[in-house]
């Protein structure tokens, strides 16, 4: 997404949490209603594609090092207690299963190192009842299993082909469209009943539509500023 959709749409975003902390004044209007919904919903299928589509993925890689030493931190931690307790009873098998140092695992490769922290969870689990004395419970487990598709689910997505993204590109076109055909011909033109009975209400609306540039707002001579 250029830049000059991004600032469309954290107008967007900016709009309609306007309108949501407000809803006590238009809440009881359905065209209202149906509008804002119609627009949550634009919104959530432009990040969607977005999300999808954009090659920076620099916030998204930034939390998945953090979600990952927490990961092989926490296994390790884990996989530590059951070497111990397999050490003490003698249990040669579970040993062989997780004789691996910290740095071993934090040297995997993102699907090998979900795939380890997910077998050492069920080996954990098969040897609940042995671990208890450890302060190894099921609800830690679960914890752990949680963190780790959290863990999974902060993966970057796969590239797109150039066709799958001309074809994003397009859809997004589309919802921009479908975006301003909203803003312009249903919010604004529903809160013009607004502007004498909650005045307030209604100057904060125009505040909020004023599409923000580079963290600088400009101002519009003929009421808010829709995306184009």
């Amino acid at each position: 997404m250029d830049k000059r959709d991004e600032n469309k749409l954290v107008t967007m975003k900016a709009l309609r949490s306007y309108l949501n902390l407000n809803n006590a004044i238009w809440g009881t209007s359905e065209p209202m209603t149906t509008a804002v919904t119609e627009l949550e919903n634009l919104i959530g299928l432009i990040e969607t594609i977005r999300k999808s589509t954009d090659v920076d993925q620099s916030g998204l890689v930034t939390e998945k090092r953090t979600i990952r030493a927490n990961v092989v931190n926490k296994t390790f931690e884990l996989v530590s207690q059951m070497f111990a307790m397999a050490s003490k009873t003698k249990n040669q098998v579970l040993l062989g299963k997780i004789s691996f140092s910290k740095s071993e695992l934090d040297g995997q490769r993102d699907g090998g190192l979900a795939s380890t922290c997910k077998t050492v969870v069920d080996l954990a689990r098969e040897n609940l009842e042995g671990l208890a004395i450890y302060d190894i419970t099921a609800a830690g487990l679960e914890t752990l299993d949680g963190l780790i598709v959290k863990y999974e689910n902060s993966l970057p997505t796969p590239r797109l082909s150039v066709s799958e993204r001309k074809a994003n590109n397009e859809k997004m076109k589309g919802l921009f469209r479908s975006s301003k055909e909203v803003l312009n011909d249903q919010i604004k033109r529903l809160m013009i009943r607004y502007k004498e009975t909650h005045p307030d209400f209604y100057a904060g609306y125009l505040n909020a539509s004023k599409v923000v540039d580079y963290g600088t707002r400009y101002d519009k001579p003929e009421g808010p500023a829709m995306p184009e």
